[in-house]
């Protein structure tokens, strides 16, 4: 296990869909987690990832981060695979972006970020799971989906972790900015 390293990170926003999200348990701290992990990859210019389970179906992201994507052109994926890594199209964009490491906030935990998860690892990703920023409809399901994730060594981080391990050094030029909104 490393440290997360700017130059080979990317975030991937996974189903915080308009149907979805209604019954997710901690859907505030999550979809509160989730907003500040785009802003902050926004700020600091690096690659952002999103996907929509059958959008037709299941509504488009949520209008919080929606806005935040719309501003910088982020680039979305469909699926109707629970993996993000299920489909050759999904594969080969995440592979254009060519970075190693990958953060991801989503739902649901035990299923579509269990799996995206699982598929990214064995394919020689090293996989951070944004535990404040993941959540399923029952919080037992998202309890058992993070003890599985960490039992095969993806790396549990919660927002600040992700902050400092970003930013590295208090002279940062975003320190002040993210600290000041994202830390208490």
């Amino acid at each position: 296990m490393n440290l997360i390293d700017v130059d080979s990170i990317f975030l991937l926003i996974i189903d915080i869909q308009d149907k979805l999200i209604k019954k997710i348990e901690n859907k505030d701290v999550l979809i509160n987690s989730a907003v500040a992990a785009v802003d902050i990859f926004q700020h600091l210019k690096l690659p952002v990832l999103c996907s929509e389970q059958y959008p037709q179906g299941l509504g488009k992201t949520i209008s919080q981060i929606d806005l935040l994507l719309e501003k910088e052109k982020v680039l979305k994926i469909s699926k109707t695979s629970f993996s993000c890594y299920g489909s050759d199209e999904n594969v080969k964009t995440i592979n254009s972006l060519k970075k190693k490491q990958v953060i991801i906030v989503g739902i649901e935990a035990h299923i579509c970020v269990l799996q995206t998860a699982f598929d990214l690892k064995k394919n020689g990703f090293e996989v951070f799971v944004l535990t404040d920023g993941v959540g399923s409809r029952s919080n037992r399901d998202s309890k058992l989906a993070i003890k599985r994730l960490s039992a095969v060594g993806v790396s549990l981080i919660n927002l600040e972790m992700m902050i400092f391990e970003l930013i590295r050094d208090s002279k940062h030029d975003m320190f002040k900015y993210i600290t000041q909104k994202y830390v208490n």
